[in-house]
Parts: C-alpha cells; structure tokens; sequence
C-alpha cells in the first residue's frame, strides 16, 4: 500500500446559479494549478446520490503540498483573482486527506508514484464512497478485516465492478477547511447503472451498521465524472 499515493477528498456544495462558473473555472484554472504544484491528477464528479452535490478525488504524495509555497501562491488573488467571488457560491467544504489501507482490484505499484509510476490510479467514470467514524474503543483492525473478507468481495461480485478502496485519514489537516470522517471506501464502477444495481444508499449503509465494527457518522455518495486531469 505504501506505494500508492495518498487520496485527497473535497466535498462541497455550489449554489446552482454559480455551478457554470464554478466548473469553467474548475477545469480551465484551479485544476490545472493542482497540477502544476505538484498534484498527480484531479478528477471531478458530481453526485446522483448522497451531498454535498460535489465529490472531487485527488491524488497525491502527502498532505504537506497543502504548506508548500508552489500551493498557497496559486490560492492568491495575484494568481487567482477569479477564485474568491466562485468561492462565494460553494458552501459546505471539508477536505481530507487518505492513505490507502487496503484495496481490491488496484493495480499496486512497483515503485512511489514519486518516482513516475502511475499504476494503480483512480480512473472510473462512477465512484461510490462511504464516509464513517468508529466509536471510541472499536478495533482498526476489525474494519480492515471486515472490508477485506466480506465487504469488498461481495461488493466485487457485482458486474460493473472495477476496484475498491479503503481509506483511513492521514497526514496535517487542510489550512483552510475542515477534516471529514476518519475512514471512507472509494469503490469504482464501469457506469451508473452498475453502481446502482450493485446495492445503492440503503443498503450499503445497512451492511456497514450490521457490521458489529461500531460505526457511526456513516454517509454515502454515489457520483458521476464530469472532469479529469492527470500527469503522466
């Protein structure tokens, strides 16, 4: 797992009138800053099920590019002047950044994604996502066992599947926003139809809370690609 990149997730909300600038500005401007300071890829998507409406899924090496002058200089009104009036419109930001504790049908890299390797990416065109918390005393290492014999091969059984992920928090909080849950999944798919058959909302979350792992806080996304810029 150590060779595989860290995965970044921002959630928020747009007002629907400032949506069309938010996106124009999303691909033409801050996307391609990410990439420019040092971000392997950021991929857009928008949710079908679940808020807030968007779900944007990164990947880098670690946390402390959000500290790096290449980072905070794009976030500047010099750099950016259009950045603080699209932002009036986005409510309810968190970013969190994950390590990956264990996938299913990941590639794994023979070397860092540090030293040019791409393998093992997130490129679906839909993702699912669970969020959650355990309550004070619950076993880390029951959650990882869960997911790696229950939860993930039954999910990989489904037609559309394509991988699996399981994420647990890491590295210095976002200077700017808020954290999220502590664990999430990030579950690919070829298309919507397969995410959907595959269980959905309810059921997903009713598998978690049946678990005996002590979650709490759970939350489900179910969302759709809109946009995508990779290195390499």
């Amino acid at each position: 797992m150590d060779m595989l990149p860290n995965i970044y997730l921002a959630r928020m909300d747009v007002a629907p009138e400032g949506l069309p600038a938010f996106m124009d500005w999303y691909e033409h401007k801050h996307a391609p800053d990410l990439i420019s300071v040092g971000f392997h890829s950021a991929h857009g998507y928008h949710s079908r099920t679940g808020s807030p409406f968007i779900l944007n899924v990164y990947e880098i090496d670690s946390s402390e590019i959000f500290y790096s002058e290449a980072y905070n200089t794009k976030r500047s009104p010099e750099s950016d002047p259009e950045r603080p009036t699209i932002l009036a419109d986005v409510t309810n930001r968190s970013n969190t950044v994950y390590r990956q504790v264990h996938t299913l049908g990941v590639e794994i890299p023979d070397r860092p994604w540090s030293e040019g390797s791409r393998s093992g990416a997130v490129a679906a065109p839909v993702v699912t996502s669970v969020r959650f918390d355990l309550v004070e005393g619950s076993s880390e290492g029951a959650v990882v066992d869960w997911f790696n014999d229950v939860e993930f091969p039954e999910t990989a059984s489904s037609s559309g599947f394509l991988a699996a992920r399981l994420l647990n928090r890491t590295g210095r909080p976002h200077h700017a926003n808020p954290w999220l849950s502590s664990w999430a999944t990030l579950v690919e798919w070829e298309d919507q139809a397969s995410a959907e058959s595959a269980g959905g909302e309810v059921d997903t979350l009713e598998r978690l809370a049946g678990s005996g792992l002590g979650v709490t806080d759970a939350a489900f996304h179910l969302a759709v690609r809109v946009l995508s810029v990779t290195t390499g």
